[in-house]
């Protein structure tokens, strides 16, 4: 059977759509009250129209059919839109979450370079088990699980990195790990996937095809697309990190940069 994928299949979930306008509603209603810088506010709309063309638009309903789209559609979650949101959130943001009562334990446990670094790649791991992503094409439940956990783990991860705060931000050397040892887990299971000998995902060796691609063909090409965008997904912030650090020694010769980005 072969399958058709339309500029008109958009998934209006009503849930889905609710939380992404509440999301925004939220981010009007803090701009009101803290001040962000100008360029603020274009990245966390850009991070959360991505999250609208990843759950909402027809990449979604590709992603039933095609490993490769649904690949594409867990970079946007995980590596695109969060660390879009965390720049375009006001600095006082990151303070009052270290602030507050109800959130300061949680975040003093996840919100530090290891403890965010071994969740957000055992996540992004557990979800590629066979078992387990068969899993979220069988069950609605367990995807809208996994979407939600790629993004929420994707805020904490990028908001260390990001975060202008001193006592949220890690230290530029710690930065430069994080992302090295994430661009290796991404290297490592997007290298596997492109050079598979055998489909691993049972639910895409019975759906009908789209555009042609076997299903070994289809798993290979999102492995691909996994290993490649990966690389150039995180030498973006290594290479603006790296900028930064030969600036300020620069600026100030003869001293050691300071931890905190600007």
């Amino acid at each position: 059977m072969v399958a058709r994928l339309r500029w008109t299949d958009w998934f209006w979930d009503p849930t889905l759509i609710a939380g992404l306008v509440l999301a925004a509603l939220l981010y009007l209603w803090v701009l009101r009250r803290a001040p962000a810088r100008r360029w603020q506010p274009a990245a966390f709309w850009t991070g959360w129209g991505t999250l609208v063309v990843a759950l909402l638009s027809p990449l979604h309903a590709g992603a039933d059919y095609l490993f490769t789209l649904h690949m594409l559609q867990h970079m946007l979650l995980m590596i695109v839109a969060p660390p879009l949101l965390v720049l375009g959130l006001p600095p006082a943001v990151y303070g009052t979450l270290y602030r507050s009562r109800g959130l300061r334990s949680l975040v003093g446990v996840l919100w530090s370079p290891a403890p965010a670094t071994v969740l957000y790649n055992a996540v992004l791991l557990l979800w590629h088990i066979p078992q387990a992503y068969d899993a979220t094409l069988q069950d609605p439940l367990v995807h809208a699980l996994e979407h939600a956990s790629f993004v929420a783990v994707g805020l904490v991860y990028w908001g260390v990195i990001a975060s202008p705060s001193p006592r949220l931000h890690a230290s530029l050397g710690a930065r430069i790990v994080m992302l090295l040892v994430a661009d290796l887990v991404n290297f490592t299971l997007g290298f596997a996937l492109a050079f598979a000998e055998r489909p691993y995902y049972l639910p895409y060796t019975v759906v009908p095809r789209l555009w042609g691609l076997s299903p070994l063909d289809d798993l290979r090409l999102g492995g691909a697309l996994m290993w490649i965008m990966g690389q150039m997904m995180y030498a973006v912030p290594l290479l603006v990190l790296l900028y930064w650090f030969l600036w300020r020694r620069e600026e100030r010769p003869g001293t050691a940069p300071r931890s905190a980005l600007p």
